[in-house]
């Protein structure tokens, strides 16, 4: 914090100097002696710059700053499946100048499934406010002959153990929601992890595999290509990005599974600057131009109440930790 206190000092006196002139679009937010944010926030990011997430969180961070003059600082902190950030977020100082993208891999996901995590969600965070939903897409060749979701289902009952799907990763979003799938259907099939989404479509191209739950925005590039059919979407209601395509629930009533993203800081952050965050991300989140940036990622744009967001990490950690404790899956 304090090489970027140095490295922004200017910009900080700046902002406070506007901020004290009261033409700042947000009105200053009550925290111990001085207005918030006062200096730079950082953002930490799980994963690699030039990824989704990176990407969502720099959309974000622009607008924070455009709408309200604040200054959001992105940190990249990858490895291990996105729990390296976030163990560096239970690490933070809970003075409201740290937060963090967290997803439902490394929320709701990864703590079931890794032996080493070193942080627990319950106790080391507070959700602030749900960002998007990124729903998965099933995907097979056109040449198959299934056409449906429905017509897959009889397939693979009538041929049990023949059906390969595959994967994005072990416990990844897909994985887990490939595996959930076939629960609810009463299904025998073969899970394929593949390192990345690129080699698991490409192997439904060449018929290596028979099925791929991909995620929107590695399905969305496939929209034209006379080669794939995407046989349904993991939303509970039809999404726009995805003209035509039915939703898995039409076929199994009540399915639906997403990686959802939003932002956290850590426990014992203030409550005043938890709500002032969630109020601010809230406003952001009803910009014409994020919105659209975020819907072009094949993602719903979400927000809603610290409440919310809190009440789905439990959800889809419950749901999530049951498929992983039946699957045996485990990596250490």
């Amino acid at each position: 914090m304090f090489n970027i206190y140095n490295k922004y000092g200017k910009y900080k006196c700046i902002a406070a100097c506007v901020m004290a002139a009261g033409v700042v679009a947000a009105a200053p937010i009550a925290h111990g002696a001085q207005t918030y944010p006062t200096q730079p926030i950082k953002l930490i990011v799980s994963f690699p710059p030039g990824g989704g997430t990176d990407t969502m969180a720099r959309f974000l961070g622009s607008t924070l700053s455009e709408k309200f003059g604040w200054d959001i600082v992105v940190e990249n902190r990858p490895g291990a499946g996105g729990t390296v950030g976030l163990g560096a977020l239970a690490r933070s100082a809970p003075n409201g100048y740290t937060m963090a993208l967290g997803e439902t891999s490394n929320l709701s996901i990864n703590p079931f499934l890794y032996s080493n995590i070193t942080y627990n969600v319950e106790r080391d965070f507070v959700p602030v406010v749900s960002m998007s939903s990124q729903p998965m897409v099933l995907v097979v060749r056109s040449d198959k002959p299934y056409k449906s979701v429905a017509e897959l289902i009889q397939y693979c009952k009538e041929n049990p153990g023949k059906l390969s799907i595959g994967n994005s990763g072990t416990g990844t979003v897909g994985d887990i929601t490939g595996r959930f799938f076939a629960k609810e259907a009463g299904l025998d099939v073969l899970h394929v992890p593949y390192k990345g989404a690129a080699p698991a479509m490409n192997d439904v191209l060449g018929g290596q595999v028979d099925a791929f739950f991909a995620s929107s925005p590695a399905a969305m590039p496939q929209a034209k290509n006379p080669d794939i059919r995407m046989l349904a979407i993991t939303t509970l209601e039809p999404i726009p990005q995805f003209p035509g395509v039915p939703t898995l629930a039409e076929t199994l009533p009540g399915f639906e599974a997403a990686a959802r993203m939003g932002v956290l800081v850590p426990a014992g952050t203030p409550e005043s600057v938890t709500q002032a965050l969630n109020t601010h991300i809230n406003e952001a989140l009803k910009d014409e131009t994020l919105r659209n940036k975020i819907m072009a990622q094949g993602n719903i744009v979400l927000g809603g109440t610290v409440q919310d967001f809190t009440d789905r990490i439990k959800q889809d950690s419950a749901k999530w930790s049951a498929i992983i404790k039946e699957g045996n899956l485990r990596i250490n």
